[in-house]
Formats: structure tokens, C-alpha cells, sequence
């Protein structure tokens, strides 16, 4: 799969985002034109996690401290809106809060099921967020030859 390039724009407003929702993780999209592998704009999409977790916290045990899930309402307009525009969702972005960018178990968890992407031909962008600062970067993407993640490091 070839690697998407994230312009320095669109990841600082990925950083920026996370740092704004700091000490909860920040989540959104990219998106570009649907006949070319770029991308052009962020989508902020707010993080209902919280919301979930108070209905429901035996199927939601988690919280918008340490995970996120994508408000699907917003979602789903956003991705008509785009089609209707020749246009789609190519990365998912979230923040990762004091603890480094990395694509961790729950993140692959959430983006497979039965081993297959939820989302193929999605790539994710983990950005790491400190308190008013960004702490590193990284894009992971599922690989049909090896069956899993591979992450590629942005930003340190």
C-alpha cells in the first residue's frame, strides 16, 4: 500500500485538535479528492466515548481519557456530504494523551474484526499529545501481505 502523505497543515491541526481536547483524546478526519491519494482537509469529530460509557459502561468500559470513538451521526452525514462532492475519508485521526504516538492493541482491535479492516484503504493517524504540546506522530495501515498494522513514524 503506498503511504499517504499527511501535509504538515493537516497534521498540525491534528495536533492542535488533540492538545485543544487534552486531557480527553481528541478524534477526527482527513479527507481529499476520491480519485487521487491526497488529502486536504481535517474534519474534527467529537469523541462521544464519554457519552457511551455513562449508558452503557459494561459494553463501554472505557473513557474519552484513553480512547474514542467517532460520533457516528457526524460520520455519516460527512460521508455523504463528501461523496456527493466526489470526495471521501481517507484517515481517521485521534490523540493519544500522555503516553506517546503508537497503535496500540485496542486500536487494532477497534479497526479489525475477524482479522480483516473494518475500513479498507483507511489509514489511522495517532498523534501524542502532552499538555499544550504535540509528542510524535504516526500513520498505521493494515497490510494484506503480512495480515496486520504497520506503522510508519511521522514526527518524533
Amino acid at each position: 500500500m503506498k503511504l499517504i502523505e499527511i501535509p504538515e497543515t493537516l497534521l498540525s491541526a491534528s495536533f492542535e485538535h488533540g492538545i485543544k481536547a487534552y486531557p480527553e483524546e481528541g478524534c477526527g478526519v482527513l479527507s481529499g479528492p476520491a480519485d487521487s491519494d491526497t488529502v486536504d482537509t481535517f474534519h474534527p469529530i467529537e469523541n462521544v466515548l464519554n457519552q457511551l460509557h455513562e449508558d452503557d459502561p459494561q459494553s463501554y468500559p472505557r473513557t474519552a481519557a484513553d480512547g474514542y470513538v467517532l460520533d457516528p451521526q457526524v460520520m455519516h452525514k460527512l460521508e455523504r456530504e463528501l461523496a456527493a462532492n466526489k470526495r471521501k475519508i481517507k484517515v481517521i485521526v485521534h490523540s493519544h494523551v500522555d503516553v506517546g504516538a503508537y497503535f496500540s492493541q485496542e486500536d487494532k482491535d477497534r479497526a479489525t474484526w475477524a482479522g480483516e479492516p473494518l475500513l479498507p484503504g483507511i489509514v489511522y493517524l495517532v498523534c501524542g499529545v502532552k499538555e499544550n504540546k504535540p509528542d510524535g506522530a504516526i500513520l498505521a495501515y493494515f497490510d494484506t501481505a503480512s495480515r496486520s498494522f504497520e506503522t510508519h513514524r511521522l514526527k518524533d
